[in-house]
């Protein structure tokens, strides 16, 4: 009996020690169990199965995540705005109940564009307001700029877009010495830690939020993926050139930023106002690199103020 509860504590020891590291997989039903609700749905994209949300009923919103995140970080928006809007939001494919496609290539961030397209079209939706965190407000305002017909106002939330020096985990895990195990090793303290950086205020973030991020990141083939962008991240925002395209968003757009990022500093705020000249800039004291999460009630007050006048 005692070999027996010896080899269990050995058990929970190894799979604690794993999940520290960051090594293995968490299968995608154990994933959709706790992750997936009754409002949860699958679209078939590709070779990509997309995991969404949508509620509410009114003009559609199109809510897109940042890297490493996913469409829980728009949970208290969707509750504040579902009774008066159609809010969809998704897991962008390497994230999330999503996950990568067969070939990881093709998570580049221009074909982010053409996956939205695509999933827009299913849902047969072809006008819509387009609101983007951190990497999704990149994918944002390049479908603004291939398809300004079909989006009717542009939010950008701490968005990227211009050169920058890279956030710790990215640079770290895109190093080329480092990122051929980045590629199959995230550790969850590493995960953790970047939860409490891109916070304003780290404590407002609960362990159930932190271990969400991180049970996320473990699920098959996501954290290959987030490789894949950190390394994007590497070559496309070291470009001083990446930037060139935005002076031709033409959309009606509202910037909101965190004055507490670390992830993108609130000076990079004032390059997206500079260069779109139809906009409209809001700061948020304190608050880091997802006020969406963070702060949801004020955020999600000033979005339907800029959506309605």
């Amino acid at each position: 009996m005692k070999k027996i509860g010896y080899v269990f504590l050995l058990g929970i020891f190894l799979f604690q020690s794993c999940r520290f590291l960051g090594l293995g997989s968490d299968s995608f039903e154990e994933l959709k169990a706790k992750y997936a609700n009754v409002e949860s749905k699958f679209a078939p994209i590709g070779d990509l199965n997309i995991h969404y949300r949508d509620e509410g009923k009114g003009p559609v919103i199109v809510l897109l995540h940042g890297v490493s995140a996913s469409l829980h970080t728009w949970d208290a928006w969707a509750d504040t705005l579902k009774s008066h809007y159609r809010v969809i939001r998704i897991d962008l494919p390497g994230h999330g109940l999503t996950g990568p496609p067969k070939d990881i290539e093709r998570l580049d961030l221009g074909e982010g564009v053409e996956i939205l397209n695509r999933f827009m079209e299913s849902l047969k939706i072809d006008s819509f307001y387009l609101v983007g965190n951190s990497m999704g407000g990149y994918i944002s305002w390049n479908y603004a700029l291939k398809y300004p017909q079909k989006v009717k106002k542009l939010v950008l939330i701490d968005a990227a877009g211009y050169a920058q020096p890279l956030p710790f985990i990215i640079a770290l895990a895109s190093h080329p010495l480092v990122s051929p195990v980045a590629r199959h090793m995230l550790p969850s303290f590493l995960v953790e830690n970047s939860v409490l950086e891109v916070y304003g205020d780290s404590s407002k973030v609960t362990q159930a939020t932190k271990d969400k991020y991180v049970d996320l990141s473990r699920r098959e083939g996501n954290k290959e993926a987030y490789n894949f962008f950190f390394r994007t991240a590497r070559v496309k925002f070291t470009d001083p050139n990446v930037s060139d395209p935005i002076k031709q968003v033409k959309t009606p757009t509202l910037i909101m930023w965190g004055t507490n990022d670390r992830w993108l500093t609130i000076e990079y705020a004032q390059n997206w106002t500079k260069d779109i000249q139809n906009s409209k800039f809001i700061a948020y004291e304190g608050a880091g690199h997802i006020p969406m999460e963070e702060i949801p009630e004020q955020t999600s007050k000033d979005l339907v103020q800029f959506l309605e006048n």
